[in-house]
């Protein structure tokens, strides 16, 4: 009991902690511009200091590995009642955090060597470079993306089924819910919330898989 106790609390320090390395990396500034053939350089990564994108992906790194002790904390509350939920859990859990520092990592890669080519060649060179590279791993991109909500999902099933002894409004705590609302923020002020969605939301949802382990945990307890 005391150890996912600490691994809930640890998934909650994880997202948050992904969320720092978010804003490290998504707080651009404003005047940004989405430039390139995909639109996947961001024109204000020029005026961003290196070490912004070294740090991010030092937070990236840490927060995914607490984040997955604390989904795999959460699997192990399911397992006595719905085993393969669980598994699809743990196993989805564990291979969307290696997916999701894939991601970030990428990301911050990415506007490093734009700067780097920039800085001593052109636009035209650091376009195509990056253009090669997204052509290449978007499909894993966007996979490993979509295996770390599974998690999010399966503790909405987990919740409605009774598997997890938590309130019913904890649906309501997970990434997904957290992204459309990052969206509907910038959706309402494009200027004032223009980065939300990449900058907080996503990985605040990911830290409620914690809170969630954490409710269910008291209220077995009790």
């Amino acid at each position: 009991m005391n150890t996912l106790v600490i691994f809930s609390v640890l998934g909650i320090f994880g997202g948050v902690l992904c969320a720092v390395g978010d804003i490290l990396f998504d707080l651009k500034g404003p005047g940004n511009q989405k430039l390139g053939t995909s639109k996947n350089i961001d024109s204000n990564w020029s005026k961003m200091s290196d070490w912004r994108f070294g740090a991010s992906i030092l937070c990236a790194y840490i927060g995914d590995c607490c984040v997955a002790l604390g989904i795999l904390s959460l699997a192990y509350r399911m397992y006595d009642r719905s085993p393969v939920l669980a598994y699809i859990t743990g196993i989805c859990g564990v291979a969307g955090s290696i997916g999701g520092f894939f991601v970030h990592t990428l990301v911050c890669l990415q506007a490093l060597i734009y700067k780097g080519i920039t800085e001593k060649s052109t636009f035209e060179a650091a376009d195509y470079t990056l253009e090669k590279i997204y052509r290449q791993v978007m499909v894993t991109f966007f996979l490993a993306y979509a295996i770390l909500m599974i998690p999010c999902v399966c503790s909405v099933i987990a919740i409605l089924n009774g598997t997890l002894d938590v309130p019913v409004w904890c649906v309501l705590l997970n990434s997904i819910v957290f992204l459309i609302i990052g969206v509907a923020l910038r959706k309402i002020d494009p200027k004032r919330f223009q980065d939300l969605p990449g900058i907080v939301m996503p990985s605040l949802g990911l830290s409620m898989i914690g809170v969630i382990g954490l409710i269910d945990l008291l209220q077995g307890s009790l």
